[in-house]
């Protein structure tokens, strides 16, 4: 794998955190994230040139300039815009449980008339350990960005901690080895978005071909997991500051992915811990590359990237797997997308200027968001001959109408 290797130097500002899997305890106390001291801020390191020219696609890229306003990142309110208030709550039941998503649709009189009827693309977020749907619209501005780019975005909630225990409130998702509650319990979090998904088809104008997935940190880790254990359902999906287990099993169809990673994670890890021992596997010590050769081995690719983008000037290195051609490709859809913030911490890239609970203050590009959403826009499952046909059979279906997963 062409990347970053070398481990960056350990700030003391810095406090590190992360979510070890711990014993089995009563239920009356679970385990959970390791909480953080309360920290002073952490130095980010940024690139020697100012400005820093940020990443191709970011929003405020013009010319290749940084048009970024030198000030703090605008409050949550402004980032929402219109959308603040315009979600609606989505709740279903699955495996005993009340889940709750939001879903922010795109209003009518954001839309082209003849694209009223039109099904959308779907952008479905999960937020990191600790956070919520409301904190991933103001971390992300996801929800203010689907309006402007008319797709439909969805947030769904993990499973808190209850009341009266360990780590009460903090929600997480069942994803492999992380984390807390969720994955104490063994919550089908894999299960409750499938059903989700089931019910988006059902109750909104969804294109079943572009429904992509995507998450932060414990997130990331349960979107690389519902594509592995259910395939052929998402177009594709990002991953951002996520990790896998060293035994996960190799993807089972072609799939677009996306992967965003800043270099002094000390989260869900870049390189070795200070002091950390090296044990001569990559998935070790070098979790975020290991992520990378792990999807980029499983769905067959050359390790070799095709194309790096890269500079003295930019605070992104990204690395391109794949045919420079979809139709020379002999995986399918198949590629990665691999970006490596430069001086990223354990954060959303370009997202608001705040620390939030397990994460490190972003860097101020490049913007994570926009990227996600250049990825997704180009990415779509093929329909098949059976789905060809049943599509040029009844051309006038009901958007609406619930489909199979």
């Amino acid at each position: 794998m062409e990347s970053l290797t070398r481990p960056p130097q350990q700030e003391r500002q810095q406090t590190a955190t992360s979510f070890p899997k711990t014993p089995a305890k009563p239920k009356a106390r679970q385990t959970g994230p390791t909480a953080p001291a309360m920290p002073t801020a952490p130095v980010v390191q940024t690139l020697p040139t100012s400005p820093v020219a940020p990443l191709p696609g970011s929003a405020f890229s013009v010319d290749g300039q940084d048009s970024r306003p030198r000030q703090p990142a605008p409050p949550a309110q402004n980032r929402q815009g219109a959308v603040q208030q315009g979600f609606a709550e989505l709740r279903l039941e699955h495996d005993g449980l009340e889940r709750l998503a939001l879903v922010v649709e795109p209003r009518p009189v954001a839309r082209r008339k003849d694209q009223a009827a039109q099904p959308l693309p779907v952008v479905i977020f999960l937020h990191g350990a600790g956070g919520s749907a409301r904190l991933a619209m103001r971390q992300t501005g996801l929800a203010a960005l689907a309006e402007r780019a008319d797709f439909i975005a969805v947030f769904p909630e993990g499973q808190a901690t209850p009341q009266g225990q360990e780590y009460a409130g903090i929600q997480t998702w069942n994803a492999w080895n992380c984390c807390g509650y969720a994955r104490d319990q063994k919550i089908d979090d894999v299960g409750y978005l499938a059903a989700l998904i089931g019910r988006l088809k059902a109750d909104h104008p969804v294109d079943a071909r572009r429904i992509h997935l995507a998450g932060f940190s414990n997130g990331a880790m349960l979107a690389s997991r519902f594509a592995l254990e259910r395939p052929g359902v998402v177009a594709s999906i990002a991953s951002v500051a996520g990790s896998l287990p060293c035994d996960t099993p190799p993807p089972r169809e072609p799939l677009p992915v996306l992967l965003i990673h800043g270099n002094r994670d000390r989260v869900a890890r870049f390189g070795p811990a200070a002091g950390q021992q090296r044990s001569g596997r990559l998935c070790e010590d070098f979790p975020a590359n290991a992520q990378a050769d792990f999807w980029v081995r499983g769905l067959g690719l050359l390790p070799k990237a095709r194309k790096v983008v890269d500079g003295r000037q930019v605070r992104a290195r990204v690395e391109y797997y794949g045919p420079e051609n979809a139709a020379d490709s002999k995986t399918g859809r198949a590629s990665v997308e691999y970006v490596i913030v430069k001086g990223g911490g354990h954060a959303w890239p370009g997202g608001e200027a705040v620390r939030f609970r397990y994460c490190d203050l972003p860097t101020p590009d490049p913007d994570a968001t926009a990227l996600l959403w250049e990825f997704f826009k180009r990415q779509a499952r093929p329909v098949g001959p059976e789905k060809a046909a049943a599509v040029k059979a009844s051309p006038q279906r009901k958007s609406g109408k619930k489909a199979r997963n």
